[in-house]
């Protein structure tokens, strides 16, 4: 579903992604863990085609994460640690925002995961205290 080789991003500082192999089959768990800086969410962000790597590959199932970002979000979804909501927008007129963001069809799988989650989505948005 994923694969991942030889991928790197320098940034003009020296820092950055280096050299990363790894893969996720269709179906498996994968924890993606590290300390701050270490390169998750900039290695996150070349797989969604946010950013170019310097040098390697990417795909996500079996599409090119460079050249295939389009395809890519369409099915693929990401929630970063750092999302801002508009205000006095409800959940539900969030998720219709999104849907028509990005082009979807239909509704169903949506509201399989509200049921699912008991998500409340009426009511408005509101943002979540950092710990």
């Amino acid at each position: 579903m994923i694969q991942v080789t030889d991928l790197s991003k320098i940034y003009s500082n020296g820092k950055g992604v280096f050299n990363l192999d790894f893969q996720v089959s269709e179906g498996e768990v994968f924890g993606f863990l590290g300390p701050n800086g270490a390169g998750k969410t900039t290695t996150i962000r070349m797989l969604l085609g946010f950013t170019n790597p310097t040098k390697g590959t990417s795909s996500i199932n079996g599409l090119d994460a460079r050249t295939k970002t389009e395809e890519i979000q369409r099915f693929l979804g990401y929630v970063p640690g750092e999302i801002a909501f508009f205000d006095n927008m409800s959940g539900t007129e969030f998720l219709d925002f999104m849907t028509r963001m990005r082009g979807t069809n239909g509704n169903h799988r949506q509201k399989e995961l509200i049921d699912f989650f008991e998500l409340e989505t009426k009511g408005r948005i509101r943002k979540c205290p950092k710990e």
